[in-house]
C-alpha cells in the first residue's frame, strides 16, 4: 500500500460504519484497519482466535480514503482476514472486513489505566509513530484517556502538545524542530514531520553538557562535534559556577 496516495476523509469513512443496538460496530461496505505489527509485542494488540487492538489505528475505505481513531482502550475486533504487509519499511497488520461484517464486537470497553502508559512509552517516548499519526493527531492522542482508561494524563492538552513539539523534527534535518519549518497550518496535512525518541541524546539534548553527560556516549560525542551548541544554556552556567 502506498500511503502517500491516501486521502484523509473522516466523514466518508464514518458513512461506512454503523453502530447496532447491541453495541457492536458493523461496516456497510468493505473496510480495512491498519496497526504496526510491533503493537502485538508492546501490549497494544493481541492477535489470535480472539483479536484485540488498541483503538489508535487507521481505517481505510475503497483503498483511497482513510480516517484515524484515537481511542485509549483495547477494542475486540472480528476481521474477515488478517495479513502482514510492509508500509514505508515497517511491518503492519492489515485487518480486512467484508461488507456486513462486525468490525468491533462491543463498544462497551474495559477501562485499563496502564494502557495509557504503554501508548505513551511506544509512540511518544520511543518516537515510534505510525504513518497515520501526524503532529495534530499526536497532540490529541490522550484526549480520551480519562473517559476510556480512567487516567488523567490527557487533562491538560497543552502538556501533550509541548512534548509532541519536542519530538517532531524536520524530515530532512532532525536537528530542526518541525514547528520552525512550516509557515502555514495547511502544511500540517501535506508536510509530515520526522519523529525522534523523547530521550534521544543525539537530537533531544540541546547543549554539549547534556549530550556528554547522558547515555550512549559515542553517539552523543559525534552529535556534539557535528552540531556544536551556539549558546551557553543556564544549566551549563550553573554547572560551571
Amino acid at each position: 500500500m502506498d500511503r502517500s496516495k491516501l486521502i484523509r476523509d473522516p466523514k466518508r469513512v464514518q458513512a461506512y460504519l454503523e453502530e447496532l443496538p447491541n453495541g457492536s460496530l458493523v461496516c456497510k461496505k468493505p473496510v480495512k484497519i491498519y496497526i504496526p505489527a510491533r503493537f502485538a509485542e508492546r501490549g497494544l494488540a493481541q492477535i489470535g482466535i480472539e483479536t484485540y487492538i488498541v483503538g489508535i489505528y487507521a481505517i481505510v475505505v475503497e483503498d483511497v480514503y482513510y480516517g484515524v481513531s484515537l481511542v485509549n482502550a483495547m477494542l475486540p475486533i472480528e476481521p474477515t482476514s488478517t495479513l502482514k504487509m510492509q508500509i514505508e519499511g515497517d511491518e503492519y497488520y492489515e485487518f480486512s472486513f467484508d461488507a456486513g461484517s462486525v468490525v468491533v464486537t462491543s463498544t462497551d470497553l474495559v477501562k485499563t489505566d496502564v494502557l495509557v502508559y504503554k501508548i505513551y512509552d511506544e509512540i511518544i517516548s520511543k518516537g515510534r509513530v505510525p504513518w497515520y499519526l501526524g503532529e495534530l493527531e499526536l497532540g490529541k492522542i490522550f484526549d480520551t484517556a480519562q473517559y476510556h482508561a480512567g487516567a488523567n494524563i490527557g487533562a491538560n492538552q497543552e502538556v501533550t502538545e509541548l512534548i509532541v513539539s519536542m519530538i517532531s523534527r524536520d524530515e530532512k534535518d532532525r536537528n530542526k524542530y518541525y514547528r520552525t519549518t512550516i509557515t502555514d497550518l495547511s502544511e500540517l496535512e501535506t508536510k509530515r514531520p520526522a519523529f525522534i525518541p523523547l530521550r534521544s541524546v543525539q537530537y533531544a539534548a540541546t547543549n554539549t553538557t547534556n549530550k556528554l553527560a547522558g547515555s550512549y556516549f559515542g553517539d552523543a560525542l559525534v552529535s556534539a562535534l557535528v552540531n556544536p551548541a551556539d549558546r551557553v544554556e543556564r544549566i551549563e552556567s550553573l554547572l560551571r559556577a
